[in-house]
């Protein structure tokens, strides 16, 4: 991280120089016309550093754009990146009750707002130490993806894939789901994993799920789905089991939460110890970056309007207006007197 952000100072004093130097150049090719467009008083004293400002926030800008690449552009080569230390897997519903819509007060399917829920929670990971796995699971339990970073492909899978339609008709058995997840992580560091179970709920066996490798430390449940009035399906109806949710919460000695209406809280994912959230400094750099980026480009973006109202002097502006007026009233006039002396 450090070399990347020497090298990020090091483009943007370059682009801070490039942009000093057009400046300066532009500068001296506007004093040449100076008294012309703005008449003798000249343009207003504040405008002497439009230029600096302008140079200033491209160079910001640039370094902005720059550090949030370098944050969240998480590489595609996984020879280039570095070993993983956290494991996310998770645990996702793909049961033809998920496609009922009635999410986020009935604008959304439930697919769709537990895709939404998903990415919410892998945008504040660290994906350059992040691995995620997903797991679907109906009336069985199937790997779809083991240990990726890239981020477009979980959201492909979340988002495009029927994959309702690789499993045969019958009861959700979310145990399932759980004993695959488990499979996946058997052979990794202990307390390195978080498993992440979205559903909206079903019937559970009275036995308890299998128990989870060494390496899953935290257990997060996320229900979807209105947990009120129950919608139509089928020859039955249904709703978010949030009652079942939170059984298979605790006998997982994990924590429910109900992301129907709102995504997770920051708050609750810091208490994952394993999610691999950034707080020391790439956090803080991120928010800096953020801000630099707003300032700059509107910074950016109102210098040239306010050059225009406020540039220039208004009373420079009105006389030099009244004398070019007055200028060209009285040339037909001197025409006229000439023409006289000559008859």
């Amino acid at each position: 991280m450090v070399k990347s952000l020497d090298a990020i100072l090091l483009i943007s004093l370059g682009v801070l120089v490039l942009a000093a130097a057009a400046e300066w150049l532009h500068a001296r090719r506007c004093a040449r016309v100076e008294r012309l467009a703005f008449g003798a008083a000249g343009p207003r004293r504040w405008t002497r550093f439009a230029g600096a400002i302008r140079a200033a926030s491209v160079a910001l800008l640039a370094w902005s754009v720059l550090v949030l690449w370098s944050i969240d552009g998480a590489s595609a080569d996984s020879h280039k990146a570095k070993p993983p230390t956290h494991h996310l897997v998770i645990a996702l519903d793909v049961s033809p009750s998920m496609y009922i819509k009635d999410a986020a007060g009935g604008k959304k399917s439930r697919q769709h707002r537990a895709a939404e829920v998903v990415m919410s929670v892998l945008d504040r990971l660290d994906m350059a130490s992040t691995r995620v796995s997903i797991v679907a699971f109906y009336s069985a339990a199937r790997p779809v993806v083991i240990d990726t970073l890239d981020l477009a492909i979980v959201q492909n899978v979340l988002g495009e894939l029927p994959l309702g339609h690789a499993f045969k008709a019958g009861q959700t058995d979310m145990y399932s789901g759980i004993a695959a997840a488990g499979e996946i992580g058997k052979t990794w560091k202990p307390r390195s994993s978080t498993l992440l179970v979205v559903s909206d709920g079903d019937t559970i066996p009275e036995k308890a799920p299998v128990a989870l490798p060494p390496a899953f430390s935290d257990v997060l449940v996320v229900g979807i789905g209105d947990p009120i009035r129950a919608s139509p399906i089928a020859d039955r109806v249904s709703r978010q089991d949030s009652a079942s949710l939170k059984r298979l919460a605790a006998r997982l000695r994990g924590d429910y939460y109900d992301a129907n209406a709102s995504h997770l809280p920051t708050r609750t994912l810091r208490g994952l110890k394993m999610l691999g959230l950034r707080e020391e400094r790439p956090t803080p750099l991120r928010t800096i970056a953020l801000w630099c980026a707003g300032l700059s480009a509107v910074a950016l973006a109102g210098l040239t309007p306010l050059l225009v109202f406020a540039g220039t002097r208004r009373a420079a502006v009105a006389r030099t207006a009244t004398v070019t007026a007055s200028t060209v009233s009285t040339r037909p006039r001197a025409a006229t007197v000439a023409e006289g002396a000559a008859v």
